[in-house]
């Protein structure tokens, strides 16, 4: 995070700005139940979904700023929804061997609904994650990441943190690439009127892909 921030104190010369690269996408997904008395499917739901994304590269480091909204209506019960997303995200080279990066966001979500307890929904969530991959060789690194969230509710019983640790591998084996990842969550009650339990969550992968270039 510290790199990212010195590079962008940096003299404008010193950096090789590129033209922008913009991206404007919509999205429409829609659902279906089946009616078991008319041996038919309906339409349950739909969610649009709009999203703008800039990416700016300025060797040897990359920006990008992005912002997504989102609505989602259910036809046949409540729950519909809908959010705002603004996120933003860099990287930086140093030499070789090393890239950081870091990406901060925030999200608001809305339901117009109340909860079985009559309570609001709605909420903020904020993130922040700092990685770095380390490139050992081609073909070779070892990355590193740690992530930290919470979201702040209107009801403070629905308040929660998290924070999470994440590690890989990936190797070159002649043609192809073996990757393994961890990430390992833990989460936690944010405030005295916090209902959340303390929960950890883990998962893990392992990947083998072919690769001859």
């Amino acid at each position: 995070m510290c790199a990212l921030l010195a590079l962008v104190c940096l003299p404008a010369w010193s950096l090789d700005w590129k033209l922008p690269v913009v991206t404007v996408r919509y999205e429409a997904a829609g659902g279906s139940s089946e009616d078991p008395d008319e041996d038919t499917f309906e339409p349950s739901s739909l969610r649009n979904t709009v999203s703008f994304r800039v990416k700016e590269e300025a060797d040897p480091a990359t920006f990008g700023l992005g912002l997504v909204m989102s609505a989602k209506d259910y036809y046949q019960q409540n729950g519909d929804y809908s959010y705002l997303k603004l996120e933003q995200d860099g990287s930086v080279r140093l030499g070789k061997p090393w890239k950081l990066g870091n990406a901060l966001a925030a999200k608001w979500m809305d339901y117009p609904q109340l909860d079985s307890f009559g309570l609001p929904k709605d909420l903020l969530g904020l993130s922040a994650a700092v990685d770095a991959v380390l490139r050992l060789d081609r073909g070779t690194s070892l990355e590193a990441g740690l992530t930290g969230r919470c979201a702040l509710t209107e009801n403070p019983a629905d308040a929660l943190q998290a924070y999470a640790a994440m590690a890989g591998l990936t190797a070159r084996l002649g043609d192809w690439l073996l990757s393994a990842r961890y990430r390992g969550e833990l989460r936690l009650p944010l405030g005295e009127a916090s209902a959340a339990g303390l929960d950890t969550y883990h998962t893990g992968s392992v990947s083998l892909q072919w690769d001859p270039n």
